[in-house]
């Protein structure tokens, strides 16, 4: 049997046969992550996502041509735009947010759809255009609530794709069983609710993960020539996603860079920064990067909306301290806090999620190469302490703002790097590893479906709502009945949890004995050395006559 620290020929053709088909893998993966994030753009009542209005403004305003806003008369706090008074009516609707007994009847005495265009303010006048642009052109053309739901589709779309190419990437790690079971886990019920809105943090987080699988696969893998190109433009094309969504974005950028640096092949790197095509990648970065800079340097004068108040050292401390001591409560948010911070995921769906993170990132800290547990230790680091300075930095201004899903771009990252270690330490999957990790596909994705469905009910009934009323009774309905789309949601949560299956089976990876499953490779070769030094101690094959 090969060691399990190296590739056998059956290895390297199973990996040279997912290379072959990386269109196909892209193809599978971009359909199976879009559709639930259309099923949640048109299950999310309009306005039910955070701050969802005021980007819907924007989106609407940029695409109208409107780039570099002023202050809104109305409001000097807010930066102005000229959209339809369909669109402009958006804030009206979310008579819902923060109270989860009022359902989405509520919105039915605003309703307006008159396309008169009318000047009025967003709080996302300060944000990069990009993004904007990307998603606001469905409101050319599409008019009523129409228009909400093209927008959030297109940004669907835009995920579903930078999740595609995280997916396809990974396959193009030498060994990527682990590692696309980590993106899988990854890819928690509030990163699909994000990919189906009008906000700039769901592109954010597929983004990141595509960047970061991309640049993995660069590093650590063997593409060349016409390959490289390709590689290039898919760093190219997630790092300009990322770039265009928030401001902290660079630095997500940045620790990307770095850590896949730390994963990588350090002869492979070297090699490849003496290539045109990292050099030009690299300035195409550089552009882009500077361009964003130059944008949140020079941002619309705006009218403060609240004067920063005198903070001393030692409340800046306990701000600290308390953001820190919420670390656990910012993961339930990046499993799944809906609405406008004010549905909660099911109790089952965060504990389908929590114990698999734990699990994953406790087993690739035990058993990982020391190489590769810098790289989680770092990403670690981030997720844990990037929320309490940010926090600190804008308090004296804001207040507390900082939540859970802040944090989803690193938070991908963390597990893709998670998998990256078990993927390195040689850990392969017996019958009993395999059925295990099918078993956990399947509490994850049974953790979606109620996650979807409970959304629904909140809108449709009330948080606390009859189920029944939910079924039998007449309430409001998203487009198509939510019946309709729940049907879907499970039909499309089978098959997901098949095809993710039938990956880790098939994966490219090292593969050892059930005997040897729960050693590690220091162990293994430790074993072998006492062998070598004690030959007696090994039992010898008995002499047949």
């Amino acid at each position: 049997m090969a060691s399990p620290l190296t590739s056998s020929p059956t290895s390297m053709e199973t990996t040279h046969r997912w290379e072959q088909r990386r269109w196909l893998t892209f193809l599978v993966a971009f359909i199976a992550v879009l559709v639930p994030s259309m099923l949640w753009a048109l299950a999310s009542p309009i306005g039910s996502v955070p701050d969802e209005p005021s980007h819907a403004i924007k989106a609407a305003a940029v695409a109208r041509g409107e780039l570099v806003p002023g202050p809104w008369a109305g409001n000097p706090t807010l930066t102005a735009a000229t959209v339809p008074e369909n669109i402009a009516n958006a804030h009206d609707l979310v008579c819902f947010a923060f109270k989860p007994e009022v359902t989405a009847d509520c919105q039915l005495p605003v309703r307006n759809t008159d396309q008169t265009l009318v000047t009025t303010g967003t709080s996302a006048g300060l944000n990069s255009p990009v993004f904007y642009v990307l998603v606001g052109w469905p409101s050319l053309f599409l008019t009523g609530d129409a228009a909400f739901f093209g927008m959030r589709i297109a940004g669907a779309v835009l995920c579903a794709m930078a999740l595609g190419i995280m997916f396809m990437q990974l396959t193009l790690l030498p060994r990527f069983r682990w590692a696309v079971a980590g993106a899988a886990i990854a890819v928690t019920p509030m990163v699909v609710y994000l990919a189906g809105s009008i906000n700039p943090n769901g592109l954010e987080v597929a983004a990141a993960g595509g960047l970061f699988a991309t640049l993995l696969a660069t590093f650590r893998g063997r593409q060349v020539g016409r390959r490289l190109v390709e590689q290039a433009g898919f760093a190219l094309l997630t790092a300009s996603f990322l770039i265009s969504t928030r401001s902290i974005s660079l630095l997500w950028l940045l620790v990307i860079a770095l850590v896949a640096m730390l994963l990588g092949e350090r002869d492979r790197i070297l090699r490849l920064f003496r290539t045109p095509i990292a050099w030009a990648l690299v300035l195409a970065l550089g552009v882009v990067g500077i361009a964003s800079v130059l944008w949140y340097l020079n941002p619309p004068t705006l009218a403060a909306q609240t004067p920063p108040s005198a903070v001393s050292p030692v409340s800046l401390a306990f701000v600290f301290l308390f953001t820190e001591l919420q670390t656990v409560d910012f993961l339930f948010g990046m499993v799944g806090v809906f609405g406008w911070v004010d549905t909660s995921a099911p109790s089952l769906t965060i504990a389908a999620w929590t114990s698999c993170i734990t699990l994953l990132v406790a087993v690739a800290l035990l058993w990982g190469k020391r190489s590769t547990k810098w790289a989680i230790w770092v990403l670690l680091a981030v997720c844990i302490l990037v929320p309490g300075i940010t926090q600190v930095a804008v308090y004296a201004q804001h207040g507390f703002i900082w939540q859970g899903r802040y944090m989803l771009a690193i938070f991908i990252c963390l597990l893709i790097a998670a998998g990256v270690a078990l993927d390195d330490a040689g850990l392969g999957a017996d019958g009993r590893v395999r059925h295990f990790v099918t078993g956990a596909y399947a509490f994850l994705f049974l953790g979606h479906l109620l996650a979807f469905v409970m959304v629904l009910r909140r809108y449709i009934v009330g948080a606390n709502g009859s189920l029944s009323d939910m079924v039998f009774t007449d309430g409001w309905e998203p487009p198509f009945g939510w019946k309709t789309l729940a049907i879907i949601f499970l039909v499309d949560s089978v098959l997901t949890v098949v095809l993710l299956r039938r990956v880790f089976v098939r994966s490219a990876g090292a593969e050892i004995t059930r005997d040897d499953q729960l050693v590690t490779p220091a162990e293994r070769l430790e074993t072998a050395e006492i062998e070598r030094l004690e030959p007696d101690s090994v039992p010898q094959p008995r002499n047949r006559t």
